[in-house]
């Protein structure tokens, strides 16, 4: 009796699982590719590239859009069209992993350098100040790429299909590969990232309120500033606050939705030799979706916290979207004027 209830409760969490898969990978995908190609189409913005935060902002876009294409299309073809191809295909395996793993630390430590430029950009200190430009930020950028994907080149020989009690179907093929990518993934992408980006974030505040309580001595001992400079200067400090705001709360919500994977991967990696049961194995299967679903949703939501919280952002966008709609406007009459001609021809 006691078997037949723990197989249907195993096939009761199971459907649970992949309903709940088959729903979130559906919007997410949609969603999140969606906001992110908006957000690479923003914030490559003349009025906008200009500020090095902005590249960091940029080229976490362009690795949560490629996070998008690489990991959601075959969880998308298993769950509504067939098998993901990802679970029987060596070579999918490993490249999709490889991929997947690369672009995720990419898009993480943009965004830890970016509130280390925060950091830079709100000092009182002249000297780390200049140290948010953007020829630092090219450099950072190029230098994030080339050390994420070697550091997870070895996944293209570590991983593998069809792996006997493994937690999942496409999954290191040995214990230290197992380990080292389960620790490696938890302490480089989510733990250590999320300590250094709460870190710099609570001594950007930390400068922010420093150079809002000096602004008064410093306003009281100048008499004569032009209007014009002092507009400049309030636009100045706006955008860098907005930009700040809009870090800030990325920085809280990619915590809070990247740190339950990181205690998965920690148990997976502690609990290796444990053989599990049906019905645990089918549980831990259940964290497991779950787990990788809020990581996908936390690479898709950029766009909307910048839409909300950044002033300048959905400033940007909304010029943005009326310049298209002139610029359609003007396309489709053109195109209509010369199907009128077409149709009507001059006589002469």
């Amino acid at each position: 009796m006691s078997n037949v209830t723990d197989s249907s409760t195993v096939n009761l969490i199971n459907n649970i699982s992949a309903e709940i898969n088959r729903y979130i990978t559906l919007f997410v995908l949609l969603f999140g590719t969606t906001g992110n190609l908006l957000n690479t189409l923003l914030l490559s913005q003349p009025n906008l590239r200009s500020n090095p935060c902005v590249l960091y902002f940029l080229g976490s876009s362009i690795s949560s859009l490629g996070i998008m294409l690489v990991g959601l299309p075959t969880r998308f073809i298993g769950e509504w069209i067939s098998t993901d191809p990802t679970n029987t295909n060596a070579f999918l395996c490993k490249f999709r992993i490889f991929l997947l793993y690369g672009f995720r630390t990419i898009s993480v430590w943009l965004i830890v350098l970016a509130t280390v430029d925060r950091w830079f950009a709100s000092s009182v200190r002249v000297t780390r100040r200049f140290l948010s430009s953007r020829r630092i930020a090219h450099k950072c950028i190029f230098i994030i790429h080339i050390l994420s994907f070697l550091l997870w080149s070895q996944t293209l020989y570590c991983y593998n299909t069809n792996l006997p009690q493994a937690p999942l179907q496409c999954y290191g093929m040995s214990p230290k590969c197992q380990i080292f990518n389960d620790v490696g993934y938890a302490i480089t992408t989510v733990l250590i990232p999320s300590v250094l980006m709460l870190v710099f974030g609570l001594l950007t505040i930390h400068n922010i309120k420093g150079s809002q309580r000096a602004v008064v001595p410093f306003i009281g001992t100048i008499h004569r500033i032009s209007a014009l400079n002092t507009r400049k200067r309030r636009k100045r400090r706006f955008n860098k606050g907005s930009l700040t705001g809009m870090l800030l709360l990325q920085v809280i919500l990619l915590t809070l939705l990247s740190l339950p994977q990181a205690l998965q991967q920690l148990y997976l990696a502690f609990t290796i030799s444990t053989i599990r049961s049906p019905l645990r194995h089918a549980i831990e299967n259940f964290i497991i979706n779950i787990n990788f679903s809020l990581t996908y949703v936390g690479n898709s939501i950029p766009f909307y916290i910048y839409t909300l919280t950044g002033v300048l952002f959905r400033r940007t966008f909304i010029r943005l979207i009326r310049s298209i709609y002139r610029q359609s406007i003007v396309f489709l009459s053109i195109i209509f004027i010369n199907f009128i001609f077409h149709l009507f021809p001059a006589t002469r």
